[in-house]
């Protein structure tokens, strides 16, 4: 593309017409070729240099897609919704190695907006998100923050350190904070905890993407794949599981597999995992899962889902989202899920709901003035 045209686009035609004739004019002017070049330079950067900017704090490089989704969410949002803005993505392993967030802070000016990924971990279980948290919040006392849609379950512990006093102390502390729960019980939570602060609820953003995503190939399914966690969130043993596995390989094709892929995923090769993870759960009439974002997955992939529960409130309440989406089944016991499978089949490929008004609605009360 042409210089014209690049400024063509910046500006409008008649505005673009009148950067080139000022220099043009300047070969009068007493310079030297040299400096009118670099005037020039100068007033081109700061046609394509945005001087509004929102930082995206915490965003993931593990191997857990639900967060990566998420992550590809949050960006799509804030591009569609603050088109005027440069989006400045921090991942969290670079701010784990500066845990003074001393490259973070030495970016950030107090105009500058600050958004927190979302997910599930604002409890007592992953401490480092927390800290990077709590360290932005403190190191940007004047910024307006917003945390993405959260879980919430804070809980005081029977000895050691209070998590909740701590974290509410700190939260509590910042004058323009915006929290956003994903689900009643979250949305509870952190009325009680957060009172000075301002708190929403909508549904995860990864929801976001419905109808944005969509599956390379879905034409020929067969079968039933599986995404059942393995850490400390999971409600039913091994025992359970595996019980549940040999019922539904009486009557299916059964593929074991899990949303967390077990290696590094970096935020340029972010959207190719997650399409990769959508087309692979497309080949299946069928997904069950007890991760939330593995129902999201399933979704994206127009795989009708049946969903256990996990060890705390996550996917029960945040299941509730899709409660009028035909195809998503949720199985208050795993003894229902052989049955429940049946059932999800006869609703192979799902339509996708449209979630677009929350997200509309979400831009109008993050940015609606006190």
């Amino acid at each position: 593309m042409g210089l014209y045209k690049k400024i063509e686009e910046a500006l409008g035609e008649k505005s673009a017409s009148s950067v080139l004739k000022i220099f043009l004019s300047i070969k009068s002017f007493p310079f030297s070729v040299q400096r009118c070049l670099k005037i020039f330079s100068n007033s081109i950067k700061k046609l394509f240099i945005k001087e509004k900017r929102i930082f995206l704090i915490s965003t993931p490089n593990h191997g857990n897609m639900g967060d990566q989704l998420i992550a590809v969410a949050e960006i799509k949002w804030l591009k569609d919704y603050f088109p005027d803005y440069e989006i400045k993505d921090f991942v969290q392993s670079i701010l784990m190695q500066d845990k003074k967030l001393k490259l973070l802070s030495s970016q950030i000016k107090k105009d500058d907006l600050i958004f927190l990924h979302g997910g599930g971990n604002v409890n007592n279980w992953y401490l480092i998100s927390e800290d990077i948290r709590r360290n932005v919040i403190k190191n940007c006392p004047e910024n307006k923050l917003v945390l993405f849609q959260q879980s919430i379950n804070l809980t005081t512990p029977v000895n050691g350190v209070s998590i909740k006093e701590e974290t509410e102390k700190i939260y509590n502390n910042h004058k323009n904070f915006t929290i956003i729960a994903r689900e009643e019980t979250s949305y509870q939570n952190a009325l009680k905890s957060f009172p000075r602060l301002n708190v929403l609820k909508y549904p995860d953003m990864a929801t976001y993407l419905f109808n944005k995503l969509k599956p390379s190939h879905s034409e020929h399914r067969n079968g039933v794949i599986s995404c059942v966690r393995k850490d400390v969130e999971k409600f039913y043993s091994d025992e359970q599981i595996q019980m549940m596995y040999d019922k539904i390989k009486n009557d299916f094709d059964l593929t074991v597999s899990d949303t967390h892929v077990g290696h590094h995923v970096s935020a340029q090769n972010r959207m190719s995992e997650v399409q990769k993870l959508i087309d692979s759960i497309a080949k299946h009439k069928v997904m069950v899962t007890d991760r939330f974002h593995g129902a999201v997955f399933s979704i994206l992939a127009n795989t009708p889902c049946v969903v256990l529960r996990s060890a705390d409130h996550k996917i029960t309440d945040g299941v509730k989202w899709f409660k009028d989406v035909e195809g998503i089944f949720f199985a208050d016991d795993i003894s229902q899920v052989p049955d429940l499978v049946k059932k999800a089949e006869k609703y192979s490929p799902l339509t996708q709901p449209d979630f677009s008004h929350y997200f509309e609605k979400l831009y109008n009360d993050i940015t609606k003035k006190p």
